[in-house]
């Protein structure tokens, strides 16, 4: 079933995932399809501002790893109300809710895949403001 995701503007933090219904604690949110990049291109893709859009695919082998749908334009969150699993033999990366998401409400993750993260330094280095 659709869940009727849609992305929105966030302030201060460009564009957001969100839904147009509540989705339950556990609920998939989305499965995605991702692109895995050698790790010949590693390199040219961190120099480019394209590298915000990956996931580590394989950290030990420097392989990238662009997700399809929403999948790359969930926002980060310390406490995310949402949490991925990548399975990188199907290629693909599963969104789910790790609490009730009201509908309205933006879906985030951690970047660091892990709850309570902050993964400070990787705004800090784009310059970003942390939030």
């Amino acid at each position: 079933m659709k869940k009727e995701l849609f992305i929105q503007k966030v302030k201060n933090k460009g564009r957001g995932v969100f839904c147009n219904r509540p989705i339950n604690r556990d609920e998939v949110i989305e499965v995605c399809p991702v692109l895995a990049l050698p790790a010949k291109d590693y390199d040219t893709l961190v120099a480019s501002q394209l590298v915000d859009y990956f996931f580590n695919f394989n950290k030990e082998e420097s392989t990238l790893a662009l997700a399809l749908g929403f999948g790359s334009l969930y926002n980060h969150a310390v406490n995310s109300n949402a949490a991925y699993v990548l399975d990188r033999e199907t290629k693909q990366i599963t969104f789910f809710a790790l609490e009730d998401i009201p509908a309205g409400k933006e879906i985030c993750i951690n970047y660091a895949g892990e709850q309570g993260q902050e993964f400070k330094e990787w705004f800090e280095s784009r310059n970003i403001p942390y939030r």
